[in-house]
């Protein structure tokens, strides 16, 4: 009798080693050994070829159109780097904007694209409103907002009247056009040829 009360406390006992074990050994066999490497701070983390994408407002309505030849981001960057970007703004599906450049940088946390060398900028004519074209270095233009800001030379032409200035700011919700310095400009009025 003492043989088998022996017996009934050792199988058990012998089954929970076993399976702790086994289980130990599973775990360690399964485990992943993630090793971090430090990335090349000069070469892009990530290289996209052929880039478009649309973003859409709440109803559906297409809000901006970006699309470029290349779009890369270095390591610990806040900033998306485009080559040859083209961005199309709209309003309720009507393109309202269009700016193309050589280079563009868009800073994912301010939501801001900084347009730089060979920045053109047109606006398609509206409601009365004659078509309107800007060309410059560089330009920041705000997404959020739908600002633009310029301290560079700009040349502009907006229907007939045409002109340069230093630097500019537009409020597009606002509609105001502000050319802080060294204005020229030829102003044509369609009310009074």
């Amino acid at each position: 009798m003492i043989i088998k009360f022996r017996s009934g406390w050792l199988f058990p006992l012998v089954l929970a080693v076993v399976l702790g074990g086994l289980s130990a050994w599973l775990g360690r066999i399964s485990e992943v050994q993630m090793e971090e490497t430090k990335l090349n701070p000069n070469e892009p983390k990530y290289e996209m070829q052929g880039l478009s994408g649309k973003r859409f407002d709440e109803s559906g309505f297409i809000k901006e159109n970006l699309s470029a030849v290349k779009a890369w981001q270095l390591p610990d960057k806040d900033e998306v780097m485009f080559a040859e970007p083209d961005l199309s703004m709209f309003n309720q599906g009507r393109q309202i904007y269009h700016v193309t450049s050589k280079d563009a940088r868009y800073d994912t946390e301010k939501r801001q694209v900084y347009f730089e060398n060979d920045v053109v900028l047109t606006k398609a004519a509206e409601a009365g409103k004659p078509a309107g074209m800007l060309k410059t270095s560089r330009i920041i233009i705000d997404t959020q907002t739908e600002n633009a800001r310029t301290d560079a030379e700009v040349e502009y032409h907006y229907g007939q009247s045409h002109g340069t200035a230093n630097g500019l700011t537009y409020d597009n919700e606002k509609g105001i056009l502000n050319l802080p310095s060294r204005v020229k400009a030829i102003i044509y009025d369609p009310k009074n040829p």
